[in-house]
């Protein structure tokens, strides 16, 4: 896991006054590591050049540009022609003494009106655009010439285009209007919330860290022991499969999952297929209105008009139906079983009826609902603003998902939220810290936006819970081992292929 931050400046401050590292320092650091990022494109670049390569750096009016100086001077001991667009006149210290340093060197400083005869005059030559012109400070909307500047380049599709700290669009919750289109992104000191926004997926390209003169673990730790990080970023190596290590065992051992099934019974085979592949020693399809006669059940699979005894995990709400008298037996028994975990999903977001379970045991509770479903919950659970501002539509949940879900959280604590996107966000409730615990998983694609995608995860994180995983790890194995077996089918075909079948197929290669 790597930690994440919403906003790195006091650790800059803490840094510089725990290792007496000047500001100046740092920011050469912080240049050095794009300068070298620049090279290395320029180095992969083989077309031929009218004159010779062509680096344009975009530099805005704060301490973001005075990177985007400093860049643009330490390129100039290079066979590249450096130039320096004024996206804002300097209006910080730092920004004014790097623009002075960068003229004395010879770098051509032009404005941004001059931008567009520019990408005209280098359209053969230029091979990188480096966007200085504001960083992870931005806050508000992009003043009409910084907007201008972005929208110019971002039509140049032939150059590599670097983002230094954050692409410049973005605020501190990952929102944006007009952004720079980065090919890869160099974050400064730390990683930050904002890169691991749904939109940010698109935007950021590659994110890697620049050290600003100390280790990142030093960066991190600023003034305290440890890192006192707002997320986590998961990597493929956090994920804990369920391999078997004792061999005096039977079925029994790896629990029992029932996978509750409704109106479309489809969704719940695939669920239970998918918990039946990773790992549950015995899965059931269970539905009281025994539609099983006229439906083909999978011989691997058991099925019942009731839940088997010793149930030890449940899978609501795939396929089930929205009315109240479809969940309300099942919902009914886990009230009745508060020691069996449960994955919830889909259909049961719509449906008011989960609040019975919100509200008399959350502990054990998995939900896994998409920002449309999340968007319903919400309203049900009457969390209908967040910090005053009225929640009007999904998209609003997709702008501010980390403050829904820490709020959803703090206000259920015991259960788990894994809310799906683009990039998958994991939240529970840290009750001795009394503070959220939020994962991100960045390792999904797009090969994933597929019906009966989701099932799978249910089925997935159903089978983790009935094995003994605590809901935040199989909420987290879950998640990963769905994003690296969509990975691992996509060697085979194209995204566009993907079925659930075949992420059950890959989960059993893992």
């Amino acid at each position: 896991m790597q930690n994440v931050f919403l906003d790195t400046r006091e650790l800059d401050v803490a840094v510089r006054n725990r290792y007496g590292l000047s500001e100046d320092i740092m920011m050469e650091e912080a240049a050095k590591s794009v300068h070298d990022a620049v090279l290395a494109r320029l180095g992969k670049d083989t077309r031929p050049c009218f004159t010779r390569p062509s680096v344009l750096v975009l530099a805005g009016p704060g301490n973001n540009g005075a990177d985007g100086y400093a860049i643009a001077r330490q390129l100039m001991s290079h066979e590249t022609s450096v130039t320096a667009c004024e996206v804002g006149v300097p209006n910080s210290e730092m920004c004014k003494l790097q623009a002075e340093r960068a003229r004395k060197i010879g770098v051509r400083i032009i404005h941004v009106e001059e931008l567009d005869a520019y990408l005209e005059e280098t359209s053969l030559d230029l091979r990188v655009i480096v966007d200085c012109i504001y960083g992870s400070g931005f806050r508000g909307k992009l003043p009409p010439l910084a907007r201008a500047a972005i929208m110019s380049v971002n039509q140049d599709k032939d150059s590599y285009k670097i983002a230094c700290d954050m692409p410049t669009g973005f605020d501190e919750k990952g929102r944006c209007g007009t952004v720079f289109h980065a090919d890869e992104t160099i974050t400064m000191g730390a990683l930050k919330l904002a890169l691991f926004s749904d939109k940010a997926k698109d935007e950021c390209g590659l994110i890697t860290v620049s050290l600003l003169g100390v280790s990142r673990d030093n960066f991190e730790r600023g003034n305290e022991g440890e890192p006192q990080s707002d997320a986590k970023l998961l990597e493929v190596s956090d994920m804990e499969l369920p391999y078997r290590r004792k061999q005096n065992v039977n079925k029994g051992s790896f629990g029992h999952v029932a996978v509750c099934s409704g109106q479309k019974a489809g969704a719940s085979v695939i669920a239970a297929e998918a918990a039946l592949h990773f790992g549950a020693g015995l899965v059931s399809l269970v539905s009281e209105r025994n539609q099983f006669p006229d439906f083909q059940v999978p011989y691997e699979l058991l099925s019942s008009n009731a839940f088997p005894s010793n149930t030890n995990a449940v899978a609501v709400g795939m396929g089930i139906g929205r009315r109240a008298e479809d969940t309300a037996t099942y919902t009914g028994y886990l009230l009745q079983n508060p020691q069996v975990s449960a994955v919830l999903d889909a259909d049961v977001f719509y449906n008011e009826d989960i609040m019975r379970l919100l509200n008399h045991r959350p502990q054990g509770l998995l939900l896994t609902p998409h920002p449309k479903e999340f968007f319903s919950l919400l309203q049900i659970c009457g969390l209908a603003s967040i910090n005053g501002v009225p929640i009007a539509d999904v998209q609003t949940v997709v702008d501010n998902r980390i403050d829904l879900a820490t709020l959803f959280c703090k206000k259920y604590r015991g259960l788990t939220l894994l809310l799906k996107g683009a990039n998958t966000l994991i939240c529970s409730w840290d009750a001795e810290a009394d503070k959220p615990e939020l994962y991100i998983n960045t390792q999904g694609n797009a090969a994933l936006a597929k019906a009966g995608s989701g099932d799978v995860l249910a089925g997935l994180a159903a089978a983790l819970l009935a094995q003994g995983y605590t809901t935040q790890r199989a909420a987290i194995t879950a998640s990963l081992a769905h994003a690296c077996a969509a990975a691992n089918a996509l060697k085979a075909k194209s995204g566009w292929a993907l079925t659930p079948g075949d992420l059950i197929n890959e989960v059993s290669s893992l």
